[in-house]
């Protein structure tokens, strides 16, 4: 945000004056990146995302800052991240990506709310009562079993990206969250991970990460096709 204040790089504005800015994401491209993004990863996340995927070799997928602020209202719809919801094979297609993935919200402001969640959800197909809820783009149909996600700085929830949830800050207040995602290393880029390689191929980019950070870029590069895949071809 300083840098863009300066106008060395550029990111979406909600309110500059109250340095209040929208969603940011590829923070690990060059003209965004921070040494202490991948520090971060290297010395404190690696050994969570080890163990939460499967105990498998990781790679790269997102690494973004949810934000916003500034009265400005963010009302996101329930849904599954990658899962068709009601789809005849949702069970199996859920079953069938579990432990693959890793997604987490980590945030940076106090009183962290915004973030909803069905628990257990990940693993079941959708019942009558959560489609209809989902399908309210007003978000007033109640969604049952919801819980709210309280944090803190220093906090961190990692969760399945399927799990039925939303963002929820109906009243623009400050919000700085940071929301990855890592996949285990064998696994397709698929279309919606794709518009990263070019920056991560800027000559002397990936010499500057730490050994872990840059280990999860070159896996995602390695697995990187120019036709992209569908999840739900997966």
């Amino acid at each position: 945000m300083d840098r863009a204040g300066a106008g060395e790089v550029e990111i979406g504005w909600i309110d500059r004056a109250q340095r209040a800015i929208g969603r940011t994401g590829h923070l690990l491209n060059p003209d965004l990146y921070d040494p202490a993004f991948a520090e971060w990863l290297d010395e404190d996340l690696a050994p969570h995302l080890h163990h939460l995927v499967a105990g498998s070799e990781v790679r790269h997928s997102l690494f973004n800052m949810l934000a916003g602020g500034a009265g400005q209202e963010y009302k996101q719809r329930w849904h599954r991240d990658l899962g068709r919801a009601g789809g005849d094979d949702e069970g199996a297609f859920l079953q069938r990506h579990h432990g693959k993935l890793v997604q987490f919200n980590a945030p940076l402001q106090p009183g962290d709310h915004y973030l909803q969640i069905v628990p257990n959800s990940h693993l079941r197909a959708s019942t009558a009562a959560e489609l209809e809820a989902a399908a309210d783009k007003s978000g007033a149909t109640e969604m049952p079993g919801a819980l709210i996600v309280m944090l803190e700085p220093g906090d961190i929830v990692y969760y399945n990206a399927n799990l039925w949830h939303r963002g929820w800050n109906p009243t623009g207040r400050k919000r700085w969250t940071m929301h990855s995602a890592f996949w285990t290393a064998d696994y397709p880029v698929m279309k919606h991970e794709h518009g990263q390689r070019a920056a991560l191929l800027t000559a002397g980019h990936m010499d500057r990460m730490p050994p872990i950070t840059r280990q999860y870029v070159r896996r995602y590069l390695d697995q990187y096709t120019d036709d992209a895949v569908e999840i739900f071809d997966l």
